[in-house]
Formats: structure tokens, C-alpha cells, sequence
């Protein structure tokens, strides 16, 4: 549940926010507006992972009912109390007291709308809380040139209320090779499993960083995006990853340095970082929401059962019994907008423990691809794994998955 906490003064944004929200989420978190002047126990009958408080406020001295009501919170949710403060007035930007710790968001008329920042902050928070991983984004570093710029980064996250993982002692690049087991390794993936985002400090030293690499591959098996933070100097003409295997995704955020390394960052290119990381975060949250729920209907209206196998890898299994026949399918629902390969193996590994089943479907969201040049990728990935988008999921199976031969 997200609670929009407000002054009488701020009924109008308070309105217009939650009309964004909704619009913005399709309907799949519940927004509820609460006054300031007479805010008393959180609206919910019990504690939610969607639970988020946006404050707002402008000039005036926020009410005391609200005040009780944030400390409140803060209290019942310790370290996983979600709070976004938003303001409306320039000159007066410091959030109340029990939230003052949080940097606020300034509120834009400007930007307003289901793609606006605020709407794109608040998905962003949410998708670090769905799937029950943790508020977590993961830092990944090259300590030689990239600890200053990783630090700076990570300082400004938690400014803004994100929780970060940044491990300030993993710097061994001169060894040889990663020990599995090691207390380093074992803490670098645990803090991975708990992840929902990976910023990558992507400088000129990073790829030659084992560590990296294995935090990379990490990554791609728990399906976890992960966005490079490319420093390149004025000299330098390419604008893209140094990573190979994050081209396909193609997505980035390119960062200008001079030519002789990154100085500190400056506001406007911490506020770009974060502000791509939250769009990111927000468009999967939206596809974790959305893509899971059309594919549902699709089977469910049809008469199969429905039923999650992974809610953190978005693994589902659908099944109809008919006669002595049982026909079961396993899905998968891409949180990425293009078909990523390291998905699909990830898929394909999760299939060898899922027992028998008929097919077998890979189904990712965004642009939908022409059948010859799914067909061109496919090449690449094991028969038994059938790539499709959820448009043509309807069709698929009022064929009774003969389309599948023509495929």
C-alpha cells in the first residue's frame, strides 16, 4: 500500500499524485490519500512489502498528527520503513523531523504523470521491495579507479532513502583466481541473493576485475539487471558498456570524465545516475506486476491451473487435466525488454529440476519481435525452450500448442 501523508494545504498534488500513481501501476498497489491534520493508524489491517509513505509538504509547519503518524511507522518498520518526502515549495525543502534524514524530492509540476520522477522514484523503491528480495542495490566497483566514485555514489543513494550494498573490502584483484567458499565470495553472494539492482562502476580498470566478472555472472543467474555507469573521457568516441556480455541489453548511462580520470561526480551527474536507476527499477517493477498477470488470465480463463514455482525468478506452472491427459507447461516471464540470453539459460537450468513437463515457454514483454528474427535467436537456445511474446501467448494456446510445429 502506498499512503500519500498530506497538509490541508497540499490536497490538490496530493490528488494529482495519486491519479499518477495509479495510472502509473495499473492497479496493482492499492494508494490511499491520508490527511495530516487527523492521520492516525496506518490504513492497512496488517504490515505489507508494497508499504510506502510519501510525504508531502510545503512551507507551513507540518501537523503534529502527521508527525506521529511518520515516527509511527518509522517505528513498526525499523530499517524497512519506506518513506519518500516530497516538496513542494523551493525555498523550503527540509522535510519534518522524523523524516528529515531523507532528502527530499522536489515535486515538478513539469514532470507530472505516470512517466513523471516522482511516479518513477516511487516504482523505483517498490521494485527493490517486490519478489520479497531486499531494499537493496548492489554497488560493483574496480577499487583501483573506481572506490572515490563508487563511495560518492553510494553516499547519495542512502541521501535519498535506497539501502546499498558497497563492500569496501573486497579489493583483491591480484589474486589469481576467486576462492569459492571464501568469506569474501560468500558475503559478495549473499548480498547479491538480496539484491534487486546492480549499479556498475563500469572504468577503464573495471574489466579486467575477476571479481566483477563473478559478480556479473552472479547477477545474470538470479536474474538481476544490472546497469553500467560507463566513464569515458571526451577522448574517447564509444558510448557504450566495456562489458560484452551487458551489450544486448543495451542499456547504460554514459557519464563524460576529463581526460585525466573522474573527478567527484557533480550533482547533476549523481541526480542522472539515480534517476536512470529508478526508471529502470520502475519499469521492471511495472513488468513484474503487469506480465506475470496477463499470462495468468490467458491460462486461467482457459481452465489451467495456476501456480508459482519462484515468485523471486518469476517461474510459473500451468497445467489441465483432460481425460487421462495432463498437459503442463512452465513459464517464464522476462523482466527484461529485450531476449537476453543469460535469461533464457537461467530458464533452461531451472527447467532440469522441474520434472516433466510439455512445454516449455520463455515469454519477455517490450517491442514484439518479427518471428524470423526470434527465429535467428532461438538458433542459439535449447529446443525444449520456446520463446514468444505474451501478445501471442492467446493464440498459443487455443492451438492447443500446434503452433508450436510451426515455429
Amino acid at each position: 500500500m502506498i499512503v500519500i501523508l498530506h497538509p490541508l494545504s497540499c490536497q490538490m498534488i496530493a490528488d494529482a499524485t495519486k491519479t499518477d500513481l495509479l495510472a502509473a501501476f495499473v492497479g496493482h498497489v492499492e494508494v490511499v490519500q491520508v490527511s495530516a491534520e487527523s492521520a492516525a493508524a496506518w490504513p492497512g489491517s496488517s504490515l505489507a512489502w508494497d508499504d510506502l509513505l510519501i510525504v508531502i509538504f510545503d512551507a507551513s509547519p507540518f501537523p503534529n498528527a502527521g508527525i506521529r503518524f511518520i515516527s509511527e511507522y518509522q517505528s513498526q518498520r525499523g530499517e524497512d520503513a519506506m518513506v519518500l518526502p516530497v516538496a513542494i515549495d523551493p525555498a523550503s525543502q527540509k522535510p519534518p523531523k522524523p523524516a528529515e534524514g531523507i532528502k527530499a524530492l522536489f515535486y515538478d509540476t513539469t514532470a507530472s504523470g505516470e512517466r513523471g520522477r516522482l511516479a518513477n522514484r516511487t516504482g523505483g523503491m517498490l521494485g527493490l521491495r517486490v519478489q520479497g528480495r531486499n531494499t537493496k542495490i548492489f554497488v560493483s566497483y574496480r577499487g583501483v579507479d573506481g572506490s572515490e566514485i563508487a563511495e560518492q555514489v553510494n553516499t547519495h543513494l542512502r541521501t535519498l532513502g535506497h539501502r546499498t550494498f558497497l563492500d569496501q573490502a573486497k579489493e583483491f584483484d591480484g589474486e589469481p583466481t576467486i576462492l569459492p567458499g571464501s568469506p569474501v565470495q560468500k558475503e559478495i553472494d549473499d548480498a547479491l541473493d538480496t539484491a534487486n539492482l546492480v549499479l556498475l562502476i563500469d572504468t577503464p580498470k573495471a574489466p579486467e576485475s575477476l571479481w566483477i566478472k563473478h559478480e556479473i555472472d552472479t547477477a545474470d543467474g538470479l536474474l538481476l539487471p544490472i546497469l553500467p555507469i560507463c566513464f569515458r573521457d571526451d577522448a574517447d568516441p564509444k558510448k557504450a558498456t566495456r562489458f560484452r556480455q551487458l551489450l544486448a541489453l543495451q542499456r547504460w548511462v554514459m557519464v563524460r570524465t576529463p581526460p585525466a580520470g573522474p573527478a567527484p561526480l557533480s550533482s547533476d551527474q549523481l541526480d542522472q545516475i539515480v534517476e536512470e536507476a529508478e526508471v529502470y527499477l520502475c519499469e521492471i517493477f511495472r513488468r513484474k506486476c503487469r506480465v506475470p498477470y496477463i499470462v495468468k488470465k490467458e491460462f486461467v480463463s482457459r481452465g489451467f491451473e495456476w501456480a508459482v514455482l519462484s515468485q523471486k525468478l518469476l517461474m510459473y506452472s500451468s497445467s489441465r487435466t483432460g481425460g487421462r491427459l495432463t498437459t503442463r507447461i512452465l513459464n517464464h516471464c522476462s523482466i527484461f525488454d529485450v531476449i537476453y540470453e543469460p535469461a533464457i539459460k537461467r530458464f533452461h537450468s531451472f527447467l532440469s529440476g522441474a520434472g516433466h513437463v510439455n512445454h516449455s515457454l520463455f515469454i519477455y514483454d517490450g517491442e514484439l519481435l518479427p518471428d524470423h528474427e526470434v527465429l535467428e535467436f532461438a538458433k542459439g537456445i535449447p529446443d525444449s525452450v520456446v520463446i514468444l511474446h505474451h501478445q501471442e501467448l492467446a493464440a498459443l494456446i487455443d492451438s492447443n500448442f500446434t503452433m508450436l510445429g510451426a515455429a
